[in-house]
């Protein structure tokens, strides 16, 4: 098993559905999840206390939004385009 796979994510419903349609995988959500933390590239947003991070392993970005919750992680939201991010 892979690190970013013992990483524990809670998605409500609707997200799941979300994710289905736009054909997100967990272990998507989990890379970006892994990668983010590890590295701290990641954005905070005070009001929500909600974080978004991006990943691109491949030549799509995945985004999630998510804050830690115990042991794992709320995910609140997902989505994944064909773009690359580039830094400064």
């Amino acid at each position: 098993m892979e690190d970013y796979q013992k990483i524990k994510l809670e998605i409500p419903e609707d997200v799941a559905q979300q994710m289905e349609q736009r054909r997100i995988l967990i272990e998507d959500l989990q890379r970006v999840i892994q990668h983010a933390e590890a590295s701290g590239d990641r954005l905070f947003h005070p009001p929500s206390g909600h974080y978004k991070a991006a990943y691109a392993p491949f030549k799509v970005t995945f985004w999630v939004e998510y804050t830690p919750v115990g042991e794992g992680y709320a995910v609140h939201s997902a989505y994944a385009h064909r773009m690359e991010v580039l830094g400064p």
